[in-house]
Formats: C-alpha cells, structure tokens, sequence
C-alpha cells in the first residue's frame, strides 16, 4: 500500500503556538487568557492547556528505557508483561477467626497478597502464636506477599510471623514481603513514640539484620506517606516528605555500620493515590528518579538505586455521601498508580469511610485490579504514558518541586527535626486549608458533596464506625517521644457535618431546615436561578420548597410566609429583579420580619436600594457555599 501520509499532511496548514493562542484569545472575547486556560494546582504547578514537542527539549526523557537511567520509566524493563503487580488488598476482622474466613474466601477470587494493617482501629488482633496460626490456617505463605503495618510492634509481629513460618515448614527465600517500620511516620501520625526518637536507629538495625538472616525476601523499612496524604498533603509535599525519611532512615542505618547498598535494599516505599490522575501518575514516576539520585549521591549501586513501590488509594477524597461514587474515584486513581509504575497495589474499599468493608465492596475493589489486568490489557504495554509531553513535563515539574521541598526539610536538620518542630506538619495544614477553601467555593468538585447531592439519600448501615482505614491507632504504651500530631481527615468532612446538622434537626422537628424559593415569572425566567439555589443549599442538607412563579409581589409574599420556612430566596431574571425584587422585600418584611430574605444572583449597583426594602443578603456564583450553609444553619439552629 502507498505511503499517502505525506501527501496529506501538506494539504494542512501548520500552525504556531502563537498563532494558536491568538485564535484561542479571540474565542475568549476578552477574559484573562492565564486566568481562563491555565491550572494552578496545590502543589504551586501551573497547568497548561496545551503542551508541546518542544518542553522535551530540556528532559532527558526521551533517551530513557524502563528498568534503566535513573528508573523513570519503571524498575522493570519488562514492565507488567510477565508478571502483574500484585493485588494487595486489606482484609479487616477484629477477631483471627473472621479474619482468616474472610481472607481465605478473597485469596480464592483473585487476590494475590495481603496488607496487613495492625495499628489501625478495626485491624486484626494478631498478639501471640495462637492467633497468627488461626489468622493464617490454611494459608500458603509462598503463595502470596505480605505486607505488614504494625507501627512500633514490628519486631514483635516480625518474630511471630517468623514462628509461623516455621511451623508451615515454609522456605524464607521465597515468602517475599515487607514489614514497612516506619517510625517517623507513625511520630507524625499519632504525635507520639513509647522510646526516645534517638533510638530508633538501633531498633531499625536489629529489625534489619532478622529480616537479612530469617526472611530475606522482605524489607524491613518502610517510607509510608499515607498519614501525609491523608492530612490534606500535595503530591509535593508527600514526594518530599518521604525523600527526606527514606534519606533519614539510611543515615541511621549508616551510624550502625551499613553500608548503602545494604541500607537501601531494605527499604519500601508505600504512596498514597490522590484524585488529580496525572499528577499522581507523575509523583510515582518522579519518586523513583528523585529517590535514584539520592542513593547515588550516597555512592549506591545501580541495584540500590531500585525504589520498591507500593501505593494505595488515598482516603482525603473519599465521601460518607453517595458513596458508590468512591468505586469511581478509585478506578482513576488505581489507574494513575499503574501507569505511574508501581509494583504492588490497595483499592480501598467504596463503604470504608463508613464501615468495614463488605463482601461486595472489596469485591468490588478487588475485582477492579482484575480488569484492569484482564479486560484493559494493561500488562501488554510497556509504560504507556512514557514520552506524552504533558506526562513527561509534569514529572520534571513534580520532581523539581519535590526535590526543593525535601532540601527545605534538610534545612530544618533532617526529617525527625521537621516533624519534631512542626515544620512539615504546618505546610500541610496550609495546603488542607487551601483545598478546603477551593471546595467550600465550589472551584473544585466532590461530586455528592459540593455538588449534586442527593437529598434523599439513604446512608450504608455502619456497622464498627467510621473512617476505619484512615489514622493508626495508639499503641497504650507511654510516651517517650512527642510531636504534633497530623490530622487524620478527609475533604469532605466539613460538608458532612452540616448534612449530619440537618439530619439532626429533622430527626427533632419533623422537617428538614427548610428554604422557600419565592420565584418570579414563568418557568423560563426562574429556572436557572431556582436550580442553582437547589443545588447550592442542598450541599448543607437544607429541603427547598417553592410555588409557582407570579408576577405579583404580594401572592408571591403570601407565599412564602405560608411556607413556614426561616429563609426565603427569590429566584427570577435580573430584569425582573429591579421592580419585583423592592416590592416582595417589602411586601415580605411588613407581615414576618424576622424572615431571612436572600437574592439569587449578584445584586450589582442595585444591592443598596435591595438592602433599603428589607433583602438581607444574596448568593451568587462566586459566594462561599460552605460558609453560606454554616451560617445559616446556625442561624436556624441546626448547628
């Protein structure tokens, strides 16, 4: 067949960047151009609407090849196409018995590994020989990767598991996993330690020799930067904070005799999977080039350079409300993590803000692995996202960025310094209140949250309580060590407080907090405004009612004091609002003045002879939903 790709391409014009910002400009009639099409993003980027051949000019990307140069591309060169990564899902059960049940029944439908998280609320009491040989019965230990979260009980949980093993006649060479100490990480969590930071070095070196001697297919570190995500962190911010810990730990393990090499080999590193698909998809690819330099800097070998990656889900994002949009929300980013390269990976469960997850959620979550691995071929192509330019730009950009915060961590004496002090702590309660800013303006979405509610909903039944996954729990030993604790939250939280409110305030009154919409005109003319005020106050729970829209001032008035409703919006067509709105105010204010009057719409130049006749105040656009709703609740008393 001919070659006619030539010829068709000369029969297209090529254009410039700037004669294609020129037409987008002219498209945009005026509005800001950097205002309109580009990004910021919590992590100080700024993103393009268009990205171009020329941004790999100063990126090396091009010339990389998975499992080489610095790992940007992957660890393996092979990437997923002879083995996939391995489906590490939680299996909670408070008691061993439940918990083999459960995780015997999960291991048989495709589940391939196990994270096994001890030091959290719902977590499986694993405390002596009896319950680890009840937990594991009928478990192959070779079969499957562990991975443990126990906090400060790793060694302790380390030598039990070891005994197991032992009892199963298993070979340590092949029960492959990680132990995941991460003392730092748990001092920022819980804002305590039972023993003097400055031991945790010694405790690290002995939990390092067991692992070499009794399980060397494991590593006995871990960086985990999940208590960092889930405190509201950047994609930044968490790159950062593990660079400085990951270096941390290396040093310590250096003052007792390690050399790199051996250091770094025991070293795993567990990520949290936001929201922003590509920027997460990036911070992966950017953590195992930055982590590559360091371990070169400290004269480590190509082998020691490898950064072990695992990730989960984040919880920050996830919702009490319409939960079933979580199942949603994890695909994407399960997703961004396997194209981001990892090697194993946790999809939280769509029901885990609410409750232990249910046979059908972690089926649900479970079986999103296999489709990805079955149905979208994604073991068939080594990393796709290699070469994009946007890709391969914002991984250069996250990477910079990253190495910067990290440096400001080494500026504050290392990371124990930075968590002692506060210093990463505060950074990220900067970050949280900014996104929470941004979602109480509605300028991002959490679907069923900030937007779209559903006023009907009926909650999941709990069942031991909420955000079970969420924060590591105390361990009840004393504490020797103390630092400001991270806040284990989630985005929606504030927002699931007033819906909590107004879930209260019917139960005591029968009704929900009501708003009246008072509208004006025939359907076509209140509509957009009506719409917008459903769906601005449905956000804090409030009911909304309404009448048919009137040109007459009074019916209208009459209307909405019947209604019996606190609060009353009116809804019409700014051209309607100059005569109609003065003459409902005052028509309203003169028979219930202790009614709340509000304008949908931006008053403009005409808000002081609004405010004359008796309006209160107005929503638009650009108001503070959050802020509105509270108000108001607490002006009804709800909160």
């Amino acid at each position: 067949m001919p070659d006619t790709s030539s010829k068709l391409a000369a029969e297209f014009t090529s254009n410039t960047h700037a004669e294609w910002k020129t037409a987008a400009e002219a498209l945009l009639k005026g509005a800001p151009f950097d205002k309109i099409m580009l990004t910021p993003t919590p992590e100080a980027l700024t993103l393009q609407p268009i990205y171009e051949r020329e941004v790999l000019n100063a990126i090396p990307a091009t010339a990389t090849l998975p499992g080489q140069d610095g790992f940007l591309r992957g660890t393996r060169p092979d990437g997923y196409c002879r083995a996939p990564w391995d489906i590490a899902q939680e299996i909670h059960g408070a008691d061993p018995a439940t918990f083999n049940a459960t995780l015997l029944r999960d291991l048989a439908a495709g589940q391939n590994a196990v994270s096994l998280v001890l030091d959290h609320p719902g977590s499986p009491r694993l405390e002596n020989a009896a319950d680890f040989a009840t937990a594991f019965q009928n478990v192959t230990p070779e079969a499957i990767a562990w991975h443990f979260h126990a906090g400060t009980r790793t060694q302790a949980t380390a030598t039990l598991f070891h005994d197991w093993l032992k009892k199963q006649n298993a070979t340590p060479g092949k029960i492959r996993g990680t132990l995941n100490y991460d003392p730092l990480g748990t001092l920022a969590a819980t804002g305590s330690l039972p023993f003097p930071l400055a031991e945790f070095g010694a405790t690290a070196a002995n939990l390092v020799r067991f692992t070499s001697d009794h399980l060397p297919a494991f590593t006995a570190l871990g960086v985990v930067t999940h208590a960092y995500h889930n405190a509201g962190a950047s994609a930044v911010e968490e790159l950062g904070t593990a660079l400085a810990t990951g270096l941390a730990y290396l040093r310590a393990l250096g003052e007792h005799g390690f050399d790199t090499d051996d250091a770094a080999s025991q070293m795993a590193f567990h990520f949290s999977i936001g929201g922003n698909f590509f920027v997460e998809l990036a911070k992966l690819r950017a953590a195992r080039i930055t982590w590559a330099r360091i371990v070169t800097e400290l004269g480590g070998n190509p082998a020691a350079q490898v950064m072990r990656q695992h990730a989960r889900t984040g919880i920050f994002n996830k919702t009490k409300h319409d939960p079933c949009v979580n199942i949603l929300r994890t695909t994407t980013e399960a997703l961004g993590g396997v194209l981001g390269g990892i090697e194993s990976l946790t999809i939280g469960a769509y029901d885990e803000c609410v409750r232990q997850p249910d046979d059908l959620a972690r089926r649900v979550a479970r079986n999103t692995h296999i489709i990805l691995q079955e149905e979208c071929e994604l073991t068939s192509v080594i990393d796709p996202s290699g070469g994009s330019w946007y890709v391969e730009k914002l991984t250069d950009d996250i990477a910079g960025k990253s190495w910067e915060f990290f440096q400001k961590i080494e500026a504050q004496g290392g990371a124990a310094v930075a968590i002692q002090n506060g210093f990463i702590q505060n950074s990220i309660a900067a970050t949280r209140k900014g996104r929470e800013k941004l979602l109480g303006q509605r300028r991002v979405s959490l679907v069923g949250t900030n937007q779209y509610p559903n006023i009907q909903e009926k909650p999941l039944p709990s069942t031991t309580g909420p955000d079970s996954a969420a924060s590591p729990k105390k361990t009840g030993d004393t504490a020797r060590e103390t630092a400001p604790a991270l806040p284990s939250t989630r985005l929606a939280a504030r927002y699931e407080e007033l819906r909590a409110a107004a879930t209260a305030y019917k139960a005591k009154h029968g009704h929900g907090p009501k708003i009246h919409l008072a509208n004006i005109g025939p359907l076509r003319r209140h509509k957009a405004r009506a719409d917008f005020t459903r769906g601005f106050f449905e956000t804090g729970g409030f009911e909304i009612t309404g009448a048919e829209g009137s040109t007459d001032a009074t019916a209208i008035a009459n209307a909405a004091i019947a209604s019996g409703a606190q609060l009353i919006v009116i809804c019409g067509h700014d051209e309607d609002y100059v005569t109609q709105v003065p003459l409902i105010a005052q028509a309203i204010k003169a028979k219930a003045p202790q009614l709340t009057l509000i304008l949908a719409g931006n008053p403009g130049d005409n808000e002081p002879s609004y405010k004359s006749a008796g309006l209160d105040t107005f929503i638009f656009v650009k108001s503070d939903n959050y802020e509105t709703n509270r108000q108001f609740l607490q002006k009804l008393g709800a909160l």
